[in-house]
């Protein structure tokens, strides 16, 4: 993984075409710096939710999880979008869009194709294959949200959040990032309608769809962290901010491990306090990259499983749930801690040997466009988003 963002020398060309970018956008420290402490963040995230999942272990609240994901995805996508148009002058649509397919549709087309080949293999093709489809296409939410099933697939609504969310908000940002008062003013204005809508009483049949997009807020605040941060023209640091960083760790690792159920409406949704812990530690950890939570989470082992924590998210569920559903070897307990060393096999295989041909397409669609090493479109890291 690189260690810094790439750098480009300014010339008459940039210049003319940055010029029709507002000066709000900067090069803060988001545009410099690689914080191998938001890898390990990841990485807490998508154990907690695994363990969760697998019932092991005092991690109740592990599904939060999740929307520690969304807060970290929507930081890092937008510091890539934002610094792209400070160097460029353009967000290249087209280019984000190829780059993040290549990125994500291989190990999703692979989990996909686990499922179909498992549900042949019980007699359950039938059942599965839609759903299935729904899922590979992100679609996940609207087709579990309103009463039909995806076999194994119950995990991926939240792909599908985060690919809704991408959709539209590049577009909004190249219209926040304008000169042009007018496209500004539309960009925001079709921002509040759209935030406005999800918090609108929808119809019966899908106001459980509803209810998904309301879980996926935290991509919002961690989209406008990165405003934020971006904002910062120097590169300094903020020991105030790391000290309050190291404070919400440690309360966002309490909510993760104890083996207490909290209430989730603390925990998830436009006031997550999950998501707005990780929006602490991720500002502790960018502004003050010597923090003790920046430190502990840059710990080996933790940014092994966030530069791998889109496989082990894809895979995990599918695994745990065959073994518990169709394999009748040994105690419950034993099956899951089997499932949880083959996601960790299947995710690390994953990830050298179908997902690595398509990060090099991706990097070299990339390079001469700014990269975030952290971004899960990176050449060594994942979503789940991810995201």
């Amino acid at each position: 993984m690189q260690a810094a963002w790439q750098h480009s020398h300014s010339n008459s060309a940039s210049l003319s075409r940055t010029s029709s970018y507002s000066s709000l956008v900067t090069a803060g420290p988001s545009a410099r710096t690689y914080w191998p402490g938001l890898d390990g963040l990841r990485g807490i995230a998508a154990l907690a939710v695994i363990i969760f999942h697998a019932g092991l272990g005092p991690a109740v609240n592990g599904y939060v999880g999740v929307d520690v994901f969304f807060a970290l995805s929507g930081f890092l996508i937008t510091s890539l979008l934002l610094v792209e148009a400070q160097r460029h002058g353009r967000i290249r649509l087209l280019r984000f869009y190829t780059r993040r397919m290549l990125r994500l549709w291989p190990a999703l087309v692979a989990t996909c194709i686990l499922v179909i080949a498992a549900a042949a293999a019980t007699g359950q093709l039938s059942e599965a294959a839609p759903g299935t489809l729904a899922v590979l296409f992100y679609l996940g939410n609207w087709w579990m949200y309103t009463g039909r099933s995806a076999p194994l697939l119950d995990h991926t609504w939240t792909l599908a959040i985060e690919e809704h969310f991408y959709a539209v908000w590049p577009v909004l940002l190249i219209g926040l990032c304008s000169r042009r008062r007018a496209l500004r003013a539309f960009a925001v204005i079709a921002a509040v309608v759209g935030v406005a809508l999800i918090f609108t009483p929808w119809p019966e049949p899908i106001t459980d769809v509803r209810g998904t997009y309301l879980r996926g807020f935290p991509i919002i605040w961690g989209s406008l962290l990165a405003w934020v941060v971006s904002r910062r023209r120097e590169a300094t640091s903020s020991r105030a901010l790391g000290t309050i960083g190291n404070g919400a760790l440690l309360v966002l690792l309490g909510v993760l491990l104890i083996p207490w159920t909290l209430p989730e409406r603390w925990l998830t949704g436009p006031s997550s306090g999950t998501g707005i812990l990780s929006l602490f530690v991720l500002a502790g950890i960018v502004l003050s990259p010597r923090s003790a939570a920046a430190t502990l989470l840059a710990w080996p082992p933790l940014r092994w499983a966030g530069t791998r924590s889109y496989g082990l998210y894809l895979y995990h569920f599918p695994v745990l749930q065959v073994l518990r559903h169709h394999v009748q070897v040994g105690p419950e307990w034993f099956r899951m801690v089997v499932g949880i060393m083959a996601t960790i096999i299947i995710a690390e295989a994953s990830f050298r040997w179908l997902e690595a041909p398509f990060l090099r397409l991706k990097d070299r669609l990339g390079r001469h466009t700014a990269s975030v090493p952290n971004l899960p479109l990176g050449p060594r890291t994942a979503t789940d988003s991810r995201g």
